[in-house]
């Protein structure tokens, strides 16, 4: 755990880090909120669709805030996104109490276009305060555990909230946002090295998206449809088997062992020749997830569940370890991982709504092979991309690690 604790080597990163995991624990249970809420108020659908305009807010705001950030400065950015969150809170509570569905509706949106994207800053923030490159990896895994984490806290904490009073848990998490970005954004830290980039203010090829970029944040986007197909293959396996009670505490097992193996990967050393773990790493998931579609007994699907969580952390570590390497430069990692954040959500949502259909109109038999067959597609997206973007970049993929500062800008 030496790598661990040699990570919180410049003064204002532990501030940072709690400001960080506070406002992301209040993303992670503002959907839950507004699903409790509007379920409770409105019905389970519009619980739904409250939960999903969330979502959709944050796939949308979340590059925005990215570029505006590297832009303005996250300081400034930030902290204007958490305070304006609070009239998105109020105008959902009030449309679940009048029984409002467009009000409520657009309330989750705003929520969610106004969250802002405390990981990718985090992610930023270590290689811009001076992290030692060998230690990147170990921080890329110390952000991933945490996230895992929230998800297996966030949700009973939210659960006993609403149970109190449905608006009361949506209420706490948009408070925990609030205080999260503006105490992140107020953090010295990173108001030094998450300041502007500098860069010319005008739209031009230097702010696009280069294609290597593109493509990692494609197979990013395609692993989480894994997630999200996961969760609903396992609620409809169960549910059909009669153990439909039981899905909750099934998909504790991935998150538990996401969580244990991720806290190990980040004790590993840099690998010398980035990508090719992620390829490996991929390509052992196929056959863990093809395990996962055979049982339908609650023990033995958490059993084969555990299996595939293992190099589930790793895999998000890695990608991430990728981004850093083939961003078009070290000022624009935020803005890079806001954009990783979105592929992601945008993929989980994905993966619940195919699993899903697939699951209603095929059955949950045909629906458990529907993660299986995510992690296929992202295999083959990612080999064809290694092979295009290994000649074009030699230097960036497939070469001993180096300083960001050295790397060649993408065009």
């Amino acid at each position: 755990m030496r790598r661990y604790v040699e990570l919180f080597h410049r003064p204002g990163l532990r501030q940072a880090e709690f400001f960080s995991v506070l406002g992301r624990f209040g993303y992670v249970a503002c959907g839950l909120g507004a699903l409790f809420l509007g379920t409770d108020r409105l019905g389970i659908g519009v619980g739904g669709l409250g939960a999903g305009g969330l979502m959709l807010g944050v796939a949308v705001g979340s590059p925005v805030a990215g570029r505006l950030s590297s832009r303005y400065g996250t300081s400034a950015v930030y902290a204007t996104m958490a305070c304006v969150s609070v009239p998105g809170t109020v105008l959902a509570l009030a449309g679940a109490d009048g029984r409002s569905v467009p009000s409520f509706v657009a309330g989750c949106c705003v929520i969610g276009m106004t969250t802002p994207p405390m990981g990718a800053a985090m992610r930023a923030l270590w290689p811009r305060s001076g992290t030692p490159e060998p230690l990147r990896g170990t921080a890329n895994s110390l952000e991933s555990v945490v996230t895992e984490l929230l998800f297996v806290v966030a949700p009973p904490v939210t659960g006993v909230l609403a149970a109190l009073r449905p608006g009361l848990a949506l209420a706490f998490a948009d408070g925990c946002v609030v205080v999260g970005g503006v105490g992140f954004s107020c953090t010295r830290l990173v108001r030094e090295c998450l300041g502007p980039d500098g860069g010319p203010r005008h739209r031009g090829p230097s702010r696009k998206v280069s294609a290597p970029v593109a493509w990692m944040v494609g197979v990013g986007g395609v692993t989480a449809v894994v997630t999200g197909a996961m969760d609903v293959s396992v609620v409809s396996v169960l549910g059909d088997a009669g153990n439909a009670e039981a899905a909750g505490f099934v998909l504790l097992a991935p998150a538990l062992a996401s969580v244990l193996s991720g806290t190990a990967y980040g004790l590993l050393p840099t690998e010398p020749a980035p990508g090719r773990r992620f390829g490996r790493l991929l390509l052992v998931w196929v056959p863990l997830f093809a395990l996962v579609a055979l049982p339908s007994d609650p023990w033995l699907l958490a059993g084969a569940l555990f299996l595939a969580g293992i190099p589930m952390a790793a895999i998000g570590i890695e990608e991430f370890n990728l981004l850093s390497r083939i961003a078009d430069s070290e000022a624009r990692l935020q803005e890079v991982f806001t954009w990783a954040g979105a592929s992601a959500n945008i993929g989980v949502a994905c993966g619940n709504a195919l699993g899903g259909y697939v699951a209603e109109h095929a059955g949950s038999s045909v629906g458990s092979w529907i993660p299986a067959a995510a992690v296929a597609a992202a295999c083959a997206l990612y080999f064809a991309g290694a092979l295009r973007f290994r000649r074009q970049m030699p230097g960036m993929i497939y070469s001993p690690a180096k300083s960001m500062a050295d790397a060649p800008v993408q065009r």
